[in-house]
């Protein structure tokens, strides 16, 4: 029950805090609101009370439906998503409700992870320590691996290895890792 407010406590901490201003700038940083509500909706599905998980799973839809219209930013309590996640920017981001994204990730505004096309089954799952550029979208039944960078405005449609780079549309590896 716990461990979606220690992922919460991971996410802050990807935001660098150094004074007490640092702290009320982050009570307005829409993308934190939007982290808050994810965790909620992904805890209040835990609860195994019948009437008390019902209010709670409708108190996070309703929260989640308001950041997704005030921010742009669609974060469904079913997408799995590891602690540390940090959205660099606010703002038409997308995310599948069926997606897996690993630990420490970082995206930007205006990405969409989620299915290629119509009748085409799969979402994508996302490893650990990756970053997703500005504007990139991720989409379809692929694996990204851990440690890789995408970079703003790519299309990834194919499999991502670990510690790659792509860019482009489709993304091409430009750079393979170690």
């Amino acid at each position: 029950m716990l461990q979606q407010f220690r992922y919460l406590i991971t996410d802050l901490k990807r935001w660098k805090v150094s004074s007490p201003k640092d702290i009320c700038y982050l009570i307005f940083e829409q993308a934190i609101w939007a982290l808050v509500v994810y965790r909620f909706g992904r805890w209040a599905r835990t609860v195994r009370i019948p009437i008390i998980s019902l209010v709670l799973k409708l108190i996070a839809f309703l929260l989640f439906k308001w950041i997704e219209i005030i921010t742009g930013i669609s974060l469904p309590a079913s997408a799995r998503i590891g602690k540390g996640f940090y959205i660099g920017h606010f703002g038409g981001i997308i995310l599948h409700s069926d997606v897996r994204i690993g630990e420490n990730c970082s995206i930007g505004s205006g990405v969409v992870i989620g299915v290629r096309a119509l009748g085409k089954a799969g979402v994508p799952v996302i490893g650990n320590n990756v970053y997703i550029g500005v504007g990139a979208k991720v989409l379809g039944n692929i694996k990204v691996g851990n440690d890789v960078k995408i970079g703003a405005n790519a299309v990834v449609i194919h499999d991502v290895p670990d510690g790659a780079t792509v860019v482009g549309i489709p993304a091409k590896i430009i750079h393979a890792g170690q």
